[in-house]
């Protein structure tokens, strides 16, 4: 096996594992040059081992879960406990507030909590909860980047998008997210929804995840974040303790409901 060989395995395997990545995080893997990195992508590209996506690549292997995420099967589970945890995520949201909403169904639930009575600005990719918070916030002030819209996890995206993101400044984001390992960090399904999550994560000063108790211990299919990136956890009391406790030990704030 030449030495080139070699490299492409480690760059597919490294892919595999990780589910996506960027070329600066290959080349210091690696240890070559990000040239180099671009030139061995052509080749995996026409060999059809990976998908190039906005901000890196992803594997075309499928991963646990890739193909049987719906939103509308997500609002059905565990619902109960996801309107505790956005009723308890309302209570962190005040007046005049400039707000990253992400997408999925918990953040979806959060949307669904506010009302007219206060003005807000709300910036969101997500078209289900655009179309809540639009309906329901006749005085707040509404943003959308807009972009190309994915059906699946029914969200505007491209690079133009991720740009506006990057823009804008919020005093607060909440995000979902599909799993949190402890290894293997803070994952969701789909490529589309990464760098829009990645960008709402840089340009807020206070993250705060919504996150249901049977994502804990579960990996989805792309890593778009780590547990230092966010300030707070609201999740449910049927939490491990070994999550709890990995979670306070980190020094980040942990409400359960």
């Amino acid at each position: 096996m030449s030495k080139i060989e070699s490299r492409l395995e480690v760059e597919v395997a490294y892919i595999e594992t990780h589910h996506f990545s960027t070329i600066k995080q290959l080349s210091d893997y690696i240890g070559v040059s990000e040239m180099t990195i671009r030139r061995d992508l052509e080749v995996l590209k026409k060999l059809n081992k990976i998908n190039c996506v906005y901000g890196g690549v992803t594997s075309t292997r499928p991963q646990m879960g890739q193909n049987n995420y719906s939103l509308t099967a997500e609002q059905e589970k565990n619902w109960e406990l996801k309107i505790k945890i956005a009723q308890r995520a309302r209570e962190l949201i005040k007046p005049k507030d400039v707000i990253f909403f992400d997408t999925g169904s918990t953040v979806l639930a959060l949307a669904e909590q506010l009302s007219n009575e206060d003005s807000y600005t709300c910036i969101t990719s997500s078209l289900t909860t655009l179309v809540v918070l639009t309906t329901n916030l006749k005085k707040s002030i509404i943003i959308t980047p807009g972009g190309v819209f994915s059906d699946k996890p029914k969200v505007f995206y491209d690079i133009n998008a991720v740009n506006a993101i990057k823009r804008y400044r919020a005093n607060k984001s909440f995000i979902g997210a599909t799993g949190f390992e402890i290894n293997l960090g803070i994952t969701c399904y789909y490529p589309e929804d990464t760098p829009i999550k990645q960008a709402m994560l840089d340009s807020s000063e206070r993250n705060i995840l919504l996150l249901d108790s049977t994502k804990f211990g579960f990996v989805s299919t792309f890593q778009f974040a780590t547990l230092n990136q966010f300030s707070t956890i609201i999740t449910d009391a049927n939490i491990s303790d070994k999550y709890a406790q990995y979670i306070e030990h980190a020094g980040v704030e942990l409400i359960i409901v």
